[in-house]
C-alpha cells in the first residue's frame, strides 16, 4: 500500500517523497492534519504508521496493528526503542466505555542490588539493564485483543531487518549525538557505525541477527524471546560484558493489566498510567490549574510553569510507592532539585491508533536514554535499555533499588475525555518532560480550541535537570519576562534535541470524523482514511 495512498490532497506531495528523510532537523512544524471515517494512525515512523495500516485494512484489531507498528519500530529506530526494552499502553474499549492500562516495564535483575554499586548506578553499560518487558507486553494485548495470526503480525518487522531498511534520519542525527561512553559499550560499534565511520541517514541498514530474533519470536511467540536460544544468548552476552541479567530474571517478567487513573478537569477528564508511570506528575499540573483554565493564556501558561518546577522534584520520588493513590490532595512544593545527572533525558516511541466507532489506544515504548545501555548483543541483534539507571540507591527513597522492582518510569500515555467519551489520545518522548508536554498538549488543543497541528506546532517549554527553564523560539515574551522576573533562569530560543519531545495524537471530532496529526519536531508520521 503506497504511503501516499493515505494522504489528502493538501499533503499528497510530502506524503509520496522519498522513502529516506532528509537528514536535516526537521522544522517546528506538525505534518498537517488528516481527516477521515475509519481509520487514525499516528507512529514515530512512517514504516511504522505503514504497517499498523496494513494490519488494520486487513481486518485486524487495533492492538494488532499496534503489535505489527511496535514492531517496526523497533527495527527503526532502536536508539529510542528496542525488543530490550520496555512499554505501556492505555486502551479504550467504546463498547463497555471502560479504559485499562497495561504496564510492561520490566524489573530489576535478581542480582542488581544496592550493594553492588558504589555512589551511583552505572548509567550506560551491561550492568544498567532492567530485565525487559516489551514482548510481554505484546503477547498479553494479543491474547486479549488480538485477531490475526501473532506470526502475521511481526512479518514487516522481519522483512526490514532481513532485508534491510533505510538508515532513518532520526537514528543518525541520535548517532552523531553519542557520547564516548556510549560508543565504546559491547556491540555498538558493530551495529551502528561502518568501519569506523558513523553511518548517514539513507545508507542501506540490514539486521540480519535482530531479523533471526524477530522470526524466532514470530513462530514461538514471547517463548521465543524469554526463553529458549535467545534468552540464553542475552543472558551469556550479559555473563561476558559483566551484566546482571540471568535467566530467571527473563522468566519472572509479566505484563500486568492495571487500573488507570482518571482526573475531572471540568468538562473534561484525564486517564493516565497509574504509578510507577510518571504520569500522574502530569494530574498533578493538571489539578493545579484546573481554577485557572478561563484566564488568558499567557498568565495560564506563566502559571503552568511556575507550577509545575516547584511540584514536579517533591512528588518525582512519590509515584514509585505501591501505596500512593490520586487524588493526591497535599501538593506540596520543594525548593530542592533533585540530585542532577550528567546523562540525556529519556527518548522514546510512540503509538496511537483510534477507530471511528471510538475504540483507542496509546502506547509509548522506551530503551531509556538514547541507545540505552549502549550495548548491542550480536547473537541476537537486541540493543539493552538502561532502565536501572533510574532507580535510586537512597534506602529512605520509594524508588531505591530492590530486584524484582519496577523504578519510577517516565512512560506517559494519556486519554482525554468529553462527558465519558475519549476526544483525545495522545503521546510524546521526552522522558520526565512527557509530562509537561501533556499539560501543553491539553491546554493547546482542549483549553484553548486550537486545531491538534496548531497545539502540537506551537511553541512549547520545557524544564532541565538543573532547573532551567527552556523555551522554543516564538514563545512568549511576556511570560519569559515575567519568569526571569520571578528569579528562573530561562533559556531563549532553545533547540534542544530532547527535552521538547515530539508529539503524536488523533483527535475525535463530532461524527467519529478523525484528526491525526504528527510532531516533526522528531521523525513521526500521521494518517487518517
Amino acid at each position: 500500500m503506497p504511503h501516499g495512498s493515505f494522504a489528502s490532497t493538501r499533503d499528497a506531495t510530502r506524503a509520496a517523497g522519498p522513502t529516506v528523510p532528509d537528514t536535516r532537523l526537521a522544522p517546528l512544524r506538525p505534518r498537517a492534519s488528516r481527516y477521515g471515517q475509519r481509520f487514525g494512525v499516528a507512529t514515530g515512523h512512517h514504516l511504522a504508521t505503514r504497517a499498523a495500516a496494513t494490519q488494520l485494512e486487513r481486518g485486524g484489531t487495533l492492538v494488532d496493528a499496534m503489535i505489527s507498528a511496535s514492531a517496526v519500530l523497533t527495527v527503526v529506530l532502536p536508539h529510542a526503542t528496542s525488543l530490550g526494552g520496555c512499554g505501556m499502553m492505555l486502551i479504550h474499549d467504546a463498547a463497555s466505555g471502560r479504559t485499562r492500562a497495561l504496564n510492561g516495564s520490566g524489573i530489576a535483575p535478581a542480582q542488581a542490588m544496592p550493594a553492588r554499586f558504589g555512589d551511583a548506578i552505572d548509567a550506560r553499560g551491561p550492568r544498567s539493564w532492567m530485565a525487559p518487558g516489551l514482548v510481554r507486553l505484546w503477547a498479553q494485548a494479543h491474547r486479549r485483543h488480538g485477531r490475526l495470526p501473532w506470526s502475521a503480525l511481526l512479518q514487516p518487522a522481519i522483512a526490514l531487518a532481513v532485508d534491510g531498511a533505510p538508515f532513518s534520519s532520526e537514528l543518525a542525527r541520535n548517532l552523531r549525538l553519542a557520547s564516548p561512553q556510549i560508543r565504546r559499550q559491547p556491540g555498538f560499534e558493530a551495529a551502528f557505525l561502518i568501519g569506523t565511520a558513523d553511518r548517514e541517514a539513507g545508507t542501506p541498514w540490514r539486521q540480519a541477527a535482530l531479523g533471526a530474533t524477530l522470526e524466532r519470536i514470530a513462530a514461538q511467540g514471547e517463548a521465543g524471546f524469554y526463553q529458549g536460544p535467545v534468552a540464553l544468548a542475552l543472558c551469556r552476552f550479559a555473563s561476558e560484558t559483566g551484566g546482571l541479567l540471568l535467566a530467571d530474571d527473563l522468566q519472572r517478567i509479566t505484563a500486568d493489566w492495571c487500573e488507570p487513573i482518571h482526573q475531572d478537569y471540568g468538562r473534561f477528564s484525564a486517564t493516565v498510567m497509574p504509578p510507577n508511570s510518571v504520569a500522574p506528575l502530569m494530574l498533578a499540573q493538571l489539578q493545579r490549574l484546573r481554577y485557572g483554565f478561563d484566564q488568558d493564556r499567557d498568565p495560564r501558561l506563566l502559571a503552568q510553569i511556575l507550577q509545575a518546577r516547584a511540584i514536579l522534584p517533591a512528588l518525582h520520588d512519590r509515584i514509585a510507592d505501591p501505596e500512593a493513590s490520586w487524588p493526591w490532595q497535599e501538593l506540596g512544593t520543594c525548593d530542592e532539585l533533585p540530585p542532577q545527572r550528567s546523562d540525556d533525558p529519556g527518548d522514546t516511541a510512540g503509538i496511537v491508533l483510534v477507530d471511528r466507532e471510538g475504540n483507542g489506544l496509546a502506547m509509548l515504548q522506551s530503551v531509556f536514554q538514547p541507545f540505552g545501555s549502549g550495548c548491542v548483543d550480536p547473537a541476537t541483534g537486541v540493543l539493552m535499555n538502561n532502565r536501572l539507571s533510574e532507580f535510586s540507591l537512597d534506602p529512605m527513597r520509594h524508588n531505591c533499588l530492590a530486584p524484582g522492582k519496577r523504578p519510577v518510569h517516565t512512560l506517559n500515555p494519556y486519554i482525554v475525555s468529553r462527558q465519558g467519551k475519549p476526544v483525545l489520545f495522545a503521546v510524546s518522548p521526552g522522558g520526565v518532560s512527557q509530562t509537561t508536554t501533556g499539560v501543553q498538549c491539553i491546554s493547546n488543543a482542549m483549553i484553548d480550541g486550537m486545531r491538534l497541528p496548531e497545539a502540537i506546532d506551537a511553541p512549547r517549554w520545557s524544564i532541565a535537570r538543573d532547573g532551567q527553564i527552556m523555551c522554543e523560539p516564538g514563545f512568549s515574551p511576556f511570560v519569559v519576562q515575567r519568569l526571569r522576573a520571578a528569579g528562573c533562569s530561562v533559556a531563549t530560543d532553545s533547540l534542544h534535541p530532547f527535552y521538547f519531545g515530539s508529539i503524536k495524537a488523533v483527535r475525535v471530532h463530532a461524527q467519529g470524523v478523525l484528526e491525526a496529526a504528527a510532531d516533526l519536531r522528531r521523525e513521526a508520521d500521521a494518517v487518517a482514511w
